[in-house]
């Protein structure tokens, strides 16, 4: 990280005194304000009380990481299951047990190109929801489970940041954080995530953006796997998931799946679904579009947010499972139990594609060819 400061004093015998009183004025108030990782096109600026990481483009916001905790919003409380004749049921927990408290490890706000938030933290139908997330519904050790989609009884904790690199093409950088529950110190998962932005593609109204997150899970103790819920009618959830910000207009989504069989959603009177393998074989997507308020935009046009998933990804191609309150994911493993070994990472890859519009099925085509190869 440079910092590179220019003062310029008169050759008086005050001049030392004025020299040191700017240095002193500038040290205190570098000290208070964010860091900048690097100037131009692209850049970060680290918000160090908060552990939260903002890459920018020309002084615009493109997203956040949310390295550190993000606690409970002032006067809300965290949420509880109910309690029942069993601890679990397979598909929620029925202890009593608190879930969608304080948390860490997520990308929040993803923004458009007006600066407008097109995802949601928070929200109050499901507190659990953050923004642009991965997590895992059941997250075992051996009989021990744990709910990292829910935060109960399992979290990921912030260890440290080991690469932030920005220049005129992308900026991008690696965070590590482990995996513990509640009640047991010991370190259960390493996660390395890497996360890029891609300079912005394209002409003012026919904007794009490019941000990959990829994902690096790998055991430190014997019998874990990860999983989705069990004893749901959808096939599990889990894996890389979006919430959108629920002041959006016009939501809609078009969902491309060789398999019509692995795609659920609660309210499909929204959604264009297309089987057409001879057409696209196994290419798999979600495109959702929106209007989202955008400060000082009296009649904002459309936004898509395109979602990929990796075609490396095991089980490809993934559920796809779409909430009517706008949450949207690329269900990786749904019910399948998925071990994690020692020494064996998992990598888990994905693309989310931000476009100024309402795209067009063959741009959303040539898309994911482009992340696949």
């Amino acid at each position: 990280m440079n910092q590179i400061l220019c003062l310029r004093h008169s050759r008086t015998r005050s001049g030392s005194f004025v020299l040191w009183a700017a240095i002193a004025f500038l040290v205190t108030t570098l000290a208070s304000a964010p860091l900048f990782a690097a100037e131009g096109p692209l850049a970060f600026s680290v918000d160090k009380k908060t552990q939260s990481y903002t890459i920018s483009e020309q002084g615009k916001p493109v997203l956040t990481y949310r390295f550190g905790e993000v606690p409970l919003p002032a006067g809300v409380t965290a949420h509880h299951f109910s309690k029942g004749n069993t601890p679990y049921n397979g598909a929620y927990f029925t202890d009593g047990s608190q879930f969608g408290g304080a948390r860490s490890d997520y990308i929040y706000p993803l923004y458009g190109f007006n600066g407008e938030t097109l995802t949601a933290d928070y929200p109050k139908d499901h507190m659990h929801h953050r923004s642009l997330w991965w997590s895992w519904c059941e997250v075992r050790m051996n009989d021990k489970i744990g709910d990292i989609w829910a935060v109960c009884k399992i979290r990921a904790y912030p260890v440290e940041i080991t690469k932030m690199e920005a220049s005129a093409d992308s900026a991008f950088l690696q965070a590590v954080n482990i995996w513990r529950y509640d009640d047991n110190p010991a370190d259960i998962v390493q996660e390395i995530v890497t996360i890029r932005a891609f300079k912005t593609e394209g002409m003012p109204g026919a904007r794009s953006r490019a941000v990959d997150v990829d994902v690096r899970l790998e055991a430190l103790v014997d019998g874990v796997a990860i999983t989705g819920r069990q004893k749901v009618d959808y096939g599990g959830y889990g894996g890389m998931t979006v919430r959108m910000n629920p002041d959006v207009k016009e939501f809609s989504i078009r969902a491309v799946h060789p398999n019509p069989d692995k795609w659920r959603g609660d309210d499909l009177k929204i959604v264009e679904r297309v089987t057409d393998p001879a057409k696209f074989g196994n290419a798999a997507w979600m495109a959702l579009y929106g209007k989202y308020p955008a400060a000082g935009i009296e009649t904002p046009g459309f936004t898509t947010v395109m979602m990929f998933e990796s075609k490396a990804t095991p089980l490809f191609p993934n559920n796809f499972r779409y909430y009517g309150s706008t949450c949207i994911s690329l269900a990786f493993p749904a019910k399948t139990i998925v071990p994690l070994a020692k020494g064996k990472p998992l990598d888990y890859k994905t693309r989310f594609v931000i476009c100024e519009g309402k795209t067009t099925i063959d741009r959303e085509k040539a898309l994911w060819h482009a992340y696949q190869h």
